[in-house]
């Protein structure tokens, strides 16, 4: 859920959508105000540039991984468990958020860099606290990153074989055995 509200938050999910689907040349202005159902003119009086979108769109992403961190760290299941379980999710808005950033981040744009890192930081100092072990956090984490990636070219689930939800299960039960049994 954007954390702005009214035209601003149709504006960034605009944003955000259009870095996605059309990468960072198919996020121009007029494009995010069509998208938005606004002039550039309207655009432009919520975010004065491409520049300060990319801003409050960076902060925006911040805002949902800090909620993120704080949900997962209240999880009944468990960090572990949460985090593996929600790697699965291509569809809410931080992953969009995340994807919309990653298409900034490849065109060497340090900001975006920075953000992405600050992000991966607060989930794996999390997931350190929550296993007790920093380099099974880390496990933890590319795990969740590859799900998350396997994720991107899931089939419809009758046809899906690589990436099920019992698959996930098993995955975060060897996770869970290792973590009560470390050194075995």
């Amino acid at each position: 859920m954007i954390t702005v509200d009214g035209p601003a938050a149709r504006i960034l999910t605009a944003y955000t959508d259009l870095l996605v689907e059309r990468g960072i040349r198919g996020a121009t202005l007029e494009a995010v105000a069509s998208r938005a159902g606004l002039s550039k003119s309207g655009t432009l009086h919520h975010f004065t540039s491409v520049r300060a979108l990319r801003t409050a769109m960076f902060a925006e992403l911040r805002a949902q991984v800090e909620q993120d961190v704080e949900q997962m760290a209240a999880a009944p299941e468990g960090a572990v468990r949460y985090y593996l379980s929600s790697s699965l999710d291509r569809e809410s808005e931080l992953e969009r958020l995340i994807e919309a950033c990653y298409r900034i981040a490849q065109t060497g744009d340090d900001d975006a860099l920075e953000v992405l890192r600050d992000c991966r930081t607060g989930w794996l100092d999390l997931l350190g606290t929550a296993t007790g072990d920093p380099t099974l956090a880390r496990l933890v984490l590319f795990v969740g990153d590859g799900i998350n990636h396997n994720a991107l070219m899931s089939l419809p689930p009758e046809r899906e074989d690589v990436l099920t939800p019992d698959r996930v299960e098993a995955l975060i039960t060897t996770v869970e055995a290792i973590r009560a049994n470390p050194g075995s």
